[in-house]
């Protein structure tokens, strides 16, 4: 994707898992792909979010209020 300055743009995923119960996250994890765009990179946050909750036990889940959020930050080619 290029921006208005005919830069390429490129967008970097990070996820967290946290407890809302504790009111805090785990450290980021960068995912290792780059995504073209903001929508892409929002859309595998969503699929991410959703197999990441899968893979902790659901008690687990329930009991400390877990869930997941996510930053995409835009990288610009030098």
């Amino acid at each position: 994707m290029q921006g208005l300055n005919g830069i390429s743009m490129k967008f970097i995923l990070t996820m967290y898992v946290c407890s809302f119960l504790h009111q805090d996250c785990a450290p980021g994890v960068v995912y290792p792909t780059h995504f073209d765009s903001w929508y892409d990179c929002t859309m595998q946050a969503h699929v991410e979010s959703t197999q990441l909750l899968l893979s902790i036990p659901q008690a687990l889940v329930e009991e400390n209020k877990i869930a997941t959020k996510y930053t995409c930050i835009q990288l610009t080619d030098a």
